[in-house]
């Protein structure tokens, strides 16, 4: 929630969070439960794990075959990749097929309904993650979220945090106070016109991040629409490349920050 102390940077979800494609593929992974919540576990190949765990937060479609298969991308780069049910069973696909356009959907209501709740679960769960991965402090982690999953990123490179660098893609729910906070790097990976991020708030995040001296990078996509990380049209050669580039510098990003920080 925004106060005058806190302004928001990235508006609350809306609409344009539904856009989008449904993707095909077959998911590599599976959902076991860690701390009673579901979690979608994609493990690398031994030959390809660097021994390492990302963290993933999902956008409104939580555990959701687009991003069952961006989770397996990420295992198949050697990250143990866990995504996690913060909407307790209740994602949006589970009340429609085509949410955008479908009348009985109350998008507002669901919203309302896990704004609080998806910081309670998270954070309980990211503890449950540390506990079980982390024992024998060699294993490190890194961060990865899409839209309303972007402040747990936040949150988890900031001092109170386990995380040792982040990234996120056309954020929403993000105040202030949560870029302020971040204490390990962070990439943006964004649309150069999205109505819930927008290019006075980018800014004021470049700003809020250089007077911090904090470590990071921001790439904008032109061309593109809110929600191009996750639900690109994969039929438009210039969606599919966005996509594909995000994911990349994702990649790259936390391969680096893993070495500079004694991988």
């Amino acid at each position: 929630m925004s106060t005058v102390e806190d302004p928001v940077l990235a508006k609350p979800a809306e609409l344009c969070c539904l856009r989008g494609s449904i993707h095909s593929g077959e998911p590599a992974g599976g959902v076991v439960q860690i701390g009673g919540v579901d979690t979608y576990v994609a493990t690398p190949d031994v030959g390809v794990s660097n021994g390492h765990v990302l963290l993933f937060f999902p956008d409104a479609f939580g555990l959701h075959i687009n991003n069952f298969l961006t989770m397996d991308a990420f295992a198949a780069c050697g990250y143990l990749t866990l995504g996690v049910d913060y909407f307790a069973g209740d994602p949006i696909w589970k009340h429609s097929q085509n949410p955008l356009d479908d009348p009985d959907f109350d998008f507002q209501g669901w919203k309302n309904k896990h704004m609080a709740s998806t910081d309670s679960i998270a954070a309980k769960w990211v503890k449950d993650v540390e506990s079980r991965y982390g024992r024998d402090g060699q294993v490190k982690f890194v961060a990865a979220g899409h839209c309303w999953g972007a402040r747990f990123v936040c949150t988890q490179l900031s001092t109170d945090g386990i995380c040792k660098a982040g990234a996120i893609a056309h954020p929403s729910f993000m105040n202030e106070s949560h870029v302020r906070n971040i204490d390990a790097p962070i990439l943006f990976s964004v649309a150069n016109v999205d109505g819930l991020f927008m290019a006075e708030q980018r800014s004021r995040a470049v700003e809020i991040l250089t007077q911090g001296k904090k470590q990071f990078n921001m790439q904008v996509f032109s061309d593109v629409g809110h929600g191009f990380a996750s639900r690109a049209f994969l039929s438009d050669p210039y969606e599919k490349w966005a996509k594909e580039a995000s994911f990349k510098s994702f990649v790259d990003w936390f391969d680096f920050w893993l070495e500079a920080a004694g991988n």
